[in-house]
C-alpha cells in the first residue's frame, strides 16, 4: 500500500477529473465538473451527512472574497483569472485542494495503514 496521504472521496474525485478531463467528459468543460460537484452535495444532503466541500469553497473564498457575490460559480471564476485556459484552471483548481488539504481541510486527509 502506498504511503501518500488519500482525501475524502469527493476530493480525490475532484482531483481526478482535474487531471484527465476527458476521461469523464469527450468535450469537457467546467460546467461538467459544476454538475459532478453539485450532485454530489444533493447526495449528502439527502443522507444528511456533512459537506466537507462546502468547507473547501468557503476557503476559497476567504482567499478570494470578490467571487463571493458574482453570479458564476468560483471555478468560473478562477477560469476568467486564467485568461479562459482550461487546462490551466484545472491545474490550479488541484493546487488549490492541494494547499486546502495541507492545512484547513488536513481532516479531509486520510492516510493509509502502511504495510510492514
Amino acid at each position: 500500500m502506498s504511503d501518500v496521504p488519500r482525501a475524502s472521496r469527493v476530493f480525490a474525485r475532484l482531483r481526478q477529473i482535474c487531471e484527465r478531463p476527458g476521461m469523464f467528459a469527450p468535450d469537457f468543460t467546467l460546467d461538467h465538473l459544476n454538475m459532478y460537484l453539485g450532485g454530489y452535495d444533493d447526495a449528502l444532503g439527502d443522507a444528511e451527512l456533512p459537506n466537507p466541500q462546502a468547507r473547501f469553497e468557503e476557503w476559497i473564498y476567504e482567499r478570494h472574497p470578490e467571487w463571493r457575490d458574482r453570479p458564476e460559480w468560483w471555478a468560473k471564476q478562477l477560469l476568467h483569472a486564467n485568461g479562459d485556459d482550461l487546462d490551466r484552471t484545472l491545474a490550479e483548481i488541484i493546487r488549490l485542494l492541494d494547499q486546502f488539504l495541507a492545512t484547513d481541510g488536513a481532516e479531509f486527509v486520510r492516510h493509509p495503514i502502511q504495510a510492514r
